[in-house]
Parts: structure tokens; C-alpha cells; sequence
């Protein structure tokens, strides 16, 4: 905008005996470019681009001609992050706000906003609030904003799969906001606001095993010179290559951009070890796009499966304790010890092969 400010006040008022020079033609001939680069730069709204997959993503949008919208709590810290850059602006609020995100809509639309990137989320998040109400909140509005043509939203494997051991494992570390239900039931959220919306396309990432670049080069150097792995159906094995070596945070911030501008709906999982170039956005060509969401499922029923999940798998480790405890007084505490591991590990390979299929949402 102030390109075309300044370029506008460079030409001297005409008159019908004025010769142009050739600085003034110039600016005439590149008025209507300026006019129409102004017009189509794409503006994104992204939550979670103060973490450490979103500062990277932020960046590669900035690489691309994006004008990012970043909202966040403190402002302050995202400035620190982001240094003074004329295409980003800072939209303060908090998820569980809606009127903070209406307002951040409001704002965005003010620049024509045409992509959403959803990515807050983390460890110690109320998962019920960022990646259930938020998403449902931030996919009702892009849905009436009509400039709106992308939203990208990060989620995670094994969603639908109560009794799988990632499930499990997660769940049980925060069982009063459950969230791989959490996540599933914002999934669900967005599907059902974009069939209200045809001109809506988004791309659910289900990410599987995350790693700092750091540590995933460290741990996995075999890895680090492979590509992704894209699949549909929430089929990632627990004990295959989604849980080790799972993928760096470059590897997914490079599939979220790559899934910027898609054309239609598709839920898909990701991972490395694979042969998909992390830039490469021609897979969804091959990929079956989402069935339209109409109305969506009962929230209690989904949190109740998983916490039935939960339970079921406390009962069976307390049954495992009792039968160590049985084994040691049986067999002295060296072989007993012994024998009850190996029958936590019999119970866990048992539950992984023939039990972490069941109840698939």
C-alpha cells in the first residue's frame, strides 16, 4: 500500500501540453501491476505460530509473498519471534475466547483473508478448548468469510482409534480434556462448517511422531535424507515408522505450506521415512477427498469411548500388577520380577496387534 501511495504522488498533475519523462512513464506503466499485486497477495490468520512448527511455517509463508496474521496471547514475545516485517500483524486474544476470535476475523478480513493455519496445540494445552471449541470456532467463521478459499489444520494420527497405544498413552496423561477425542471431534467441526461453504477447501494433517530437527537427526541420521509419508484411513502402526522415527518439525511445517492451496477436502496423515518431496503437493491427486459432514457426532459419546479405552487398560495393567506380585512371592523377586515383564510385554504386543483396531470412530 505505500508503494502505491508513493508512486501515485510521483506523478505531477497532467496537462494537455505535458510530455511525460521517463521515470513518469514507468510509474504509469507499473500503476496497474502495484494495483493488482496489492489486490492478490494472499493473507493467512495462523494460531500456534509462535511454537516451534509454526515459527517455521510463518517464515516459509513470509518466503512465499504471504501477509501473515498471527494471533496470539502475548504480543509481546510473538514481536521477538517475528522482527519488525511489514507483512505481519499481530492480532492479540486467546482461544477460548470466542469474541477474541471473531475479532481476529474481523481484522484478517480487513486484508481479504484467504487461508486459515491452525496449529496451537502442545503439551499442557486444554486440548478441549485449542483443538475442539477453537477449531470449531475458527471453521464456523472462515466458513461465512467469503474470501476465505484454504484452511489447513494440524491434528494427529490415531484420532479415530480409542484403543490404540498412542491413544492410550495420551489420554492417559490428560484424562480430564482427552485429547486425541479432542482433536477427532475439531476434525469433525471443520468438515461440518465447510459443507456449508462450497468454495471452502482445507486439508486435515494427522501427524504422526514429531521430533525437534535436532534430535531426529541425531537419533535417526538414516532418516533425515527420506522424504514423507502420506496415507488415508488413521492406519499408522503404533510400534511402525509413525511412531519411530516419526518425523522432524521442518518435514511438517514444509506439509502444511505444501497443503496451503489444495483444492478440496482431504484428511490425510503424515510422517517421514517415505518418498513424497515435503514440497511436493501433487499427492493429493491421488488421495480420495472427505466425505461431507452434515451433522456431527454426539460430543459424550466420543469422550466416553475414549475414557472407556482408558479404563478398560487400567483394569488389564492392574490385573498384570496382581499377577506380578503372585509370580514373585511364587518364584522369589529376581525370576518373578522376570516373568512379569515378560507378561507386560506379551500384553502390550497382544493389545497392539489384535486391540488397537477396535471401536474405530
Amino acid at each position: 500500500q505505500a508503494s502505491l501511495f508513493y508512486a501515485i504522488i510521483a506523478i505531477p498533475p497532467l496537462h494537455a501540453s505535458h510530455s511525460f519523462s521517463c521515470k513518469e512513464m514507468a510509474l504509469l506503466l507499473l500503476l496497474p501491476l502495484l494495483l493488482c499485486t496489492n489486490a492478490l497477495q494472499p493473507t493467512a490468520l495462523l494460531t500456534g505460530a509462535t511454537g516451534r512448527t509454526g515459527q517455521i511455517v510463518t517464515n516459509l509463508l513470509l518466503d512465499q509473498g504471504f501477509r501473515c496474521n498471527i494471533f496470539c496471547r502475548n504480543v509481546q514475545r510473538a514481536r521477538e519471534i517475528f522482527p519488525e516485517n511489514s507483512n505481519v500483524a499481530f492480532l492479540q486474544g486467546d482461544l477460548s475466547n470466542r469474541d477474541d476470535i471473531h475479532a481476529a476475523f474481523t481484522a484478517a478480513k480487513q486484508e481479504k483473508l484467504s487461508h486459515v493455519v491452525y496449529m496451537a496445540g502442545g503439551e499442557d494445552a486444554d486440548y478441549k478448548c485449542v483443538s475442539y471449541k477453537a477449531v470449531a470456532a475458527y471453521a464456523e467463521e472462515a466458513a461465512e468469510c467469503k474470501t476465505m478459499s484454504n484452511f489447513v489444520v494440524v491434528s494427529t494420527a490415531w484420532a479415530t482409534k480409542p484403543y490404540s497405544i498412542a491413544s492410550l498413552l495420551f489420554n492417559s496423561l490428560y484424562t480430564d480434556t482427552v485429547p486425541m477425542a479432542s482433536y477427532y471431534l475439531g476434525e469433525q467441526a471443520l468438515r461440518r462448517a465447510a459443507s456449508t461453504n462450497e468454495n471452502l477447501n482445507y486439508v486435515i494433517l494427522r501427524a504422526g511422531g514429531l521430533n525437534t530437527d535436532e534430535n531426529y537427526a541425531k537419533k535417526y541420521p538414516d532418516a533425515v535424507s527420506m522424504e514423507l509419508t502420506y496415507q488415508q484411513g488413521d492406519n499408522f502402526d503404533f510400534l511402525g515408522i509413525a511412531g519411530r522415527p516419526g518425523m522432524a518439525r521442518s518435514q511438517l511445517a514444509n506439509a502444511i505450506v505444501s497443503a496451503m492451496n489444495v483444492e478440496g477436502r482431504y484428511t490425510v496423515e503424515v510422517t517421514g521415512s517415505g518418498t513424497v518431496d515435503r514440497t511436493d503437493s501433487s499427492v493429493y491427486e491421488r488421495l480420495v477427498q472427505d466425505e461431507a459432514v452434515v451433522a456431527l457426532n454426539n460430543e459424550n459419546e466420543i469422550y466416553d469411548a475414549h475414557l472407556a479405552a482408558i479404563k478398560q487398560l487400567k483394569n488389564t495393567a492392574i490385573a498384570a500388577n496382581l499377577t506380578g506380585i503372585a509370580l514373585v512371592a511364587l518364584c522369589g523377586w529376581i525370576q518373578g520380577i522376570f516373568l512379569a515383564l515378560s507378561i507386560d510385554v506379551a500384553i502390550i504386543f497382544v493389545w497392539s496387534i489384535f486391540f488397537a483396531n477396535k471401536k474405530t470412530l
